[in-house]
């Protein structure tokens, strides 16, 4: 099936620990299933899907394209509608999704409801102080996760993801820890969408201090990556932990 030509944006909420994908002034090379596909890289407990103004000759399609999508996924966020049950668009989706997402006409109630074990958040100021801060957080999230035995590893790769966009985005961040599907999963979100800077080797082949981290943190994890927006991007990285 085609997908329909809508603008779609997002907006994290990563104190609530949601993401919400909406129709909107988003960029329109990004369609929905790239959106959605992405968007857990935030690490949020929730993946909301605003029905709100997605237009009446849309919604089949719309709606169509979100089960194939919720029907392929093996694991992820929980997925809410925010769309009334009891309204057409309502009984579409679930005759389409059953059991594989819930419905509300206010999700960010449905949000508070859910569990917060396996993730934390912290926002962090764009300040020399913050990769510290950074570290204290991955350290204890391990403990209380059990997860020592990595937990050196990950507070040097955070310290680097920190590090990287205080001194080159130049903004206030999000850091986001979550244990997900046997991995711990460390996600940086900044308030410029410029790519991470790769190293740079000086006159005499020795790494430069701009992009230093970015070498460390590939060599530290089992992978790593970045996602640019139109008011941002986040720079992610997992580390092995082993089965849940």
């Amino acid at each position: 099936m085609t997908e329909v030509a809508l603008a779609w944006s997002v907006r994290r909420d990563f104190t609530a620990g949601s993401t919400t994908v909406r129709p909107g002034a988003g960029r329109p090379d990004q369609g929905l299933i790239a959106l959605l596909d992405d968007a857990d890289l935030d690490a949020p407990l929730s993946l909301i899907v605003d029905f709100a103004e997605v237009p009446e000759s849309a919604l089949e399609t719309v709606s169509s394209l979100l089960a194939g999508w919720a029907a392929a996924r093996r694991a992820g966020p929980e997925l809410l509608l925010a769309v009334g049950p009891d309204t057409p668009a309502g009984r579409l989706l679930s005759a389409l999704l059953g059991r594989q997402a819930i419905l509300s006409a206010q999700p960010a109630t449905a949000t508070r409801a859910l569990a917060t074990s396996g993730r934390a958040h912290r926002y962090l100021t764009n300040d020399r102080r913050s990769p510290a801060a950074g570290r204290r957080l991955v350290t204890d999230c391990c403990r209380s996760w059990g997860l020592d035995a990595i937990a050196d590893q990950a507070s040097v790769v955070v310290s680097e993801l920190v590090s990287n966009a205080v001194q080159h985005a130049g903004s206030d961040l999000d850091l986001t820890v979550a244990h997900v599907d046997g991995v711990l999963r460390l996600s940086v979100r900044d308030r410029t969408a410029h790519p991470p800077l790769a190293a740079a080797a000086t006159a005499e082949g020795v790494l430069g201090e701009r992009g230093r981290g970015l070498p460390i943190i590939q060599a530290l994890t089992a992978s790593w990556g970045f996602l640019t927006f139109a008011d941002g991007k986040t720079v992610w990285a997992t580390v092995d932990a082993g089965p849940q």
